[in-house]
């Protein structure tokens, strides 16, 4: 359905309300283009800062509505029926960062999503403003269930004026590499936070080792319980603690490099890395992975987050993946792998080890027991969404020669290219 110029109409005779919607934005043009959710009250003031959604806050506090950057554009998921009640109106605007006016740009677009289906859509060009700097895109707001409004006009004044028109004030402008440096810096800053974590519990682990208390010489018959090991094809469900939410999911990935026991060193030359491939409910799809860079984010969108890179097997914790448990009605599929960036393809003598656990639930263990093969990538493990509650954990130990036909054999549909980390 194409919205025009100054359209209200009810939101729920083109999508159900009660269920999580996306706002895409999207502006193409010579500079730099900011979007920002507003969550207003009904005298239209931001009266809860905590509601302005953007770059710098990319959910709100119970994450109602959560930015995600994209290429060209930005995408904001919503569950409306979440919203506090003082939370009257959603404001969707674009600000222009640094040189220009709106009537430079080429497109203005904006779509309204529900189960990978465009209902609503507006687009705009440069000929419908002037002198703007900053526009009001659409609204979306509470009158007899939830309504929507295609406003596009604009302030000339940019953001100042924006904000000064709904009670904000506007903080020191950020150049576009401070921008960038900062959310960089926040997202190393979880990386090392998850990492020193890691470690320090590795080192508990090693010291009760050294007296004699590890856990492999040492099971109580409870804690035998509350393990289980895998064999290939095999599927087990993740437990929720005391029937409450899942709580923060740990995938850990060890290896020995000597032949004196299961988490030695790794042996010098191979570069064992751990990676995964992600599916969102909302069709969303990527990996999370060092090679490239891509270690991915908590408590944004993948909801999935790599703590570092170990080269040299040097990190007596081994690598690990945090899954968001939170978060898995927006999680469909994940499908864990390994792969031996530097070095023979010598698997056993790497004999990886695989641990997933959460709390409440028992630690599953997937040993990478299959030895024979000389292709360098493994597909360990597979958890599926079961009905929003718990994930499904499969153990799958299949090769391959690398990403592009492990992502053929699970119909993943990412396109790959070499990469280097």
């Amino acid at each position: 359905m194409d919205m025009r110029r100054g359209m209200r109409d009810k939101l729920e005779k083109y999508l159900d309300t009660s269920r999580a919607i996306e706002v895409v934005m999207e502006t193409d043009g010579g500079a730099v283009y900011d979007n920002t959710c507003f969550g207003v009250d009904q005298s239209e003031r931001l009266s809860d800062d905590r509601y302005m959604i953007f770059y710098n806050q990319t959910r709100s506090p119970n994450g109602e509505v959560v930015y995600t950057p994209e290429t060209g554009g930005t995408r904001f998921q919503i569950v409306l029926d979440t919203l506090p009640p003082f939370v009257n109106k959603l404001i969707f605007t674009v600000n222009i960062d640094g040189a220009g006016t709106m009537r430079d740009i080429r497109s203005h677009r904006i779509s309204v999503w529900q189960d990978n289906r465009m209902v609503l859509e507006m687009r705009l060009s440069g000929l419908d403003f002037q002198s703007e700097r900053a526009i009001i895109s659409m609204e979306i707001y509470r009158r007899e269930g939830w309504r929507f409004a295609a406003v596009a006009r604009g302030f000339n004044g940019g953001l100042r004026d924006l904000l000064h028109a709904y009670g904000g004030e506007e903080t020191q402008e950020q150049s576009q590499p401070e921008k960038a440096k900062q959310k960089a810096k926040q997202e190393e800053s979880k990386r090392e936070e998850f990492k020193q974590e890691t470690q320090d519990k590795a080192q508990k682990e090693s010291k009760k080792k050294a007296s004699g208390e590890s856990q492999q010489e040492k099971i109580n018959p409870e804690e035998r319980v509350e393990r289980v090991e895998l064999k290939k094809g095999e599927k087990v469900s993740l437990r929720k603690r005391d029937g409450g939410a899942l709580g923060e999911i740990l995938i850990n990935l060890n290896w020995s490099q000597r032949p004196k026991g299961l988490f030695n060193l790794q042996t010098p030359g191979i570069d064992l890395d751990l990676g995964c491939l992600y599916e969102l409910k909302n069709g969303n799809r990527g990996c999370v992975q060092a090679l490239g860079n891509v270690f991915g984010a908590f408590s944004d969108p993948p909801y999935i987050l790599l703590d570092g890179d170990d080269r040299t097997g040097a990190v007596e914790g081994g690598e690990n993946l945090k899954i968001n448990g939170a978060m898995i009605s927006k999680i469909k599929r994940i499908l864990v792998y390994t792969f031996i960036y530097e070095g023979a393809a010598n698997w056993k003598d790497a004999d990886g080890v695989l641990t997933v656990q959460c709390p409440g639930s028992q630690k599953i263990i997937i040993r990478m027991d299959e030895y024979g093969s000389d292709l360098g990538m493994c597909a360990a493990a597979l958890l599926e969404n079961v009905n929003d509650k718990t994930f499904s954990v499969e153990k799958i130990i299949q090769f391959f020669p690398g990403h592009r036909k492990m992502d053929e054999a699970f119909h993943w549909g990412l396109k790959w290219r070499a990469g280097r980390k």
